[in-house]
C-alpha cells in the first residue's frame, strides 16, 4: 500500500492561532518507489524571532510563497489516503486538521502514526523481555535528534524534509526492533504507534476556540504558569498548577496540552472541562 512521513515547521505550537510555514514529506509506494514533497508557505503573519532560531525560515523567505490552501491541496494529492507518520505527530497533525477545516478541504481516510510513541513503546517492551546481564543500550530520551544519534543517522534538524525522512527511518528501525523481539505483527505496530484516523476531525465547530478561553492560547505562547479548575482527574473541581504548551485539536474536541509543575508529567486537558483558569500563585498541587 505504501506510507508517507511528513513534518511541518510552524510559527508556534498552538494550531488554533499559529500557522504552517513549511510542509515536507517522503513517500514510499507499494512498489518501493521513493518520492518527496516540499513547499514553503506564506503564513500571512510575522514569524516570531523565537521560532526563526529553530528552523531558520525568515519572513523574507516566505513573503512571495503561496498561502496555505494550494500547498495543502498539493500535499493531499501527494499522500492520497496513505497512512501518515510524523514524530510527535499530535502537533503536526493538528495543524493539518486546522488547515483542512479553514479551507473547506476534504478529510482523507489516512491513519496517523507517531514515530515517537512507537519508539517509547518498543524500548519499554525491550526492557520487559531483556534477560539479566544482557541489557542493551536505550536512548536517553525520545526526541527526534536523540533517536537519530542513537541510530547513527545524520540530518539537519528542524528542516522539514530531513525531519520527515528521519521520522520514517526511525519508524523502520523500531519495526526492526520488534522483529528481533518476535513482536512484529500489524496489530502490535498499530497498538504501539497509532493515534487516530484523519477523518475523525470532521466536526468543524468542535475546533473553534471559545471567546472565554482565547487567552489560553496567548498563555500557551508566552508559557505563562496557570492554575486551572478541571472537571476530572485526581483534583476534580479544584485548582491545579500547569505550564501550558499548546492548544491542539483532538478527536474529542480542543485540548490544552500542559505540564504539571509538581509531578513533571504532560497531560491533555479537554477545553470543555476547564471550568476556570487564572495566573498561578506559588502553590503547586499535584495533578
Amino acid at each position: 500500500k505504501g506510507v508517507a512521513a511528513f513534518d511541518l515547521e510552524m510559527t508556534g505550537l498552538t494550531a488554533v492561532v499559529d500557522k504552517i510555514i513549511e510542509i515536507a514529506a517522503v513517500k514510499v509506494d507499494s512498489d518501493g518507489k521513493v518520492s518527496t514533497f516540499h513547499e514553503l508557505v506564506n503564513p500571512l503573519i510575522e514569524i516570531p524571532e523565537r521560532t526563526i532560531q529553530y528552523h531558520n525560515i525568515t519572513n523574507d523567505m516566505v513573503r512571495d510563497r503561496p498561502t496555505l490552501k494550494k500547498p495543502l491541496e498539493n500535499f493531499q494529492s501527494f499522500y492520497g489516503s496513505l497512512p501518515l507518520i510524523a514524530h510527535n505527530a499530535q502537533f503536526d497533525a493538528s495543524f493539518i486538521v486546522k488547515g483542512l477545516h479553514e479551507h473547506n478541504l476534504s478529510f482523507s481516510l489516512s491513519d496517523i502514526y507517531d514515530s515517537c510513541k512507537m519508539a517509547r513503546a518498543v524500548f519499554k517492551n525491550r526492557q520487559k523481555i531483556q534477560k539479566p546481564n544482557h541489557e542493551k543500550p536505550c536512548p536517553e530520551n525520545f526526541r527526534l535528534a536523540t533517536l537519530a544519534k542513537f541510530y547513527n543517522m545524520n540530518f539537519n534538524h528542524h528542516q522539514a524534509l530531513d525531519d520527515a525522512i528521519i521520522s520514517l527511518k526511525i519508524m523502520s528501525r523500531c519495526m526492526g526492533e520488534l522483529q528481533l523481539q518476535d513482536a512484529l505483527k500489524p496489530s502490535k505496530v498499530k497498538e504501539m504507534s497509532f493515534l487516530y484516523k484523519l477523518n475523525s476531525f470532521q466536526k468543524r465547530e468542535a475546533y473553534i476556540l471559545p471567546k472565554k478561553q482565547q487567552a489560553l492560547a496567548e498563555h500557551a505562547t508566552n508559557k505563562t504558569e496557570l492554575e486551572i479548575m478541571y472537571q476530572g482527574g485526581s483534583f476534580k473541581n479544584s485548582f491545579r498548577q500547569v505550564l501550558p504548551v499548546a492548544i491542539l485539536p483532538m478527536p474529542q474536541g480542543l485540548a490544552l496540552y500542559a505540564q504539571c509543575l509538581k509531578s513533571n508529567t504532560f497531560k491533555y486537558f479537554k477545553l470543555k472541562k476547564i471550568k476556570e483558569y487564572k495566573k498561578a500563585d506559588n502553590d503547586r498541587p499535584e495533578c
